[in-house]
C-alpha cells in the first residue's frame, strides 16, 4: 500500500465512524485500521502508526465498556486532521 491509498482508505473510515459514531462498532472497520496500522508502520509513518493504533484501542475499549465514546470521537478528530494534514502537504509525514 502506497500513502495515497493508505489515506483514502483513512478518509473513507473516518467519513463512515463520523456519520455512524461508536453507538455500534462494526468488527470490519476495527480489521481495516489494524490492516492500515500495519501498512502505516511498513511506509515508516510513525504518528500515522500511532493515531491509528490509538484509535483500534479506543474502539476495543468502548466496545468492552472501558473508554466512553467522546474519547473515540476525540481520536477520531485527529485522525481527520492527520488525513487533512497528508492531503495539502503531499506524501509527507511532518506533524
Amino acid at each position: 500500500m502506497i500513502v495515497e491509498e493508505l489515506r483514502k482508505e483513512l478518509e473513507t473510515i473516518v467519513t463512515c465512524l463520523a456519520s455512524s459514531g461508536f453507538g455500534v462498532i462494526d468488527p470490519g472497520i476495527v480489521e481495516k485500521l489494524e490492516r492500515i496500522t500495519i501498512s502505516a508502520a511498513e511506509l515508516g509513518m510513525k504518528e500515522g502508526t500511532r493515531l491509528v493504533k490509538n484509535l483500534v484501542d479506543t474502539m476495543k475499549a468502548i466496545h468492552e465498556g472501558t473508554s466512553r465514546v467522546e474519547s473515540g470521537i476525540v481520536r477520531l478528530t485527529a485522525i481527520d486532521f492527520y488525513v487533512k494534514k497528508l492531503s495539502s502537504e503531499g506524501k509527507t509525514e511532518d506533524l
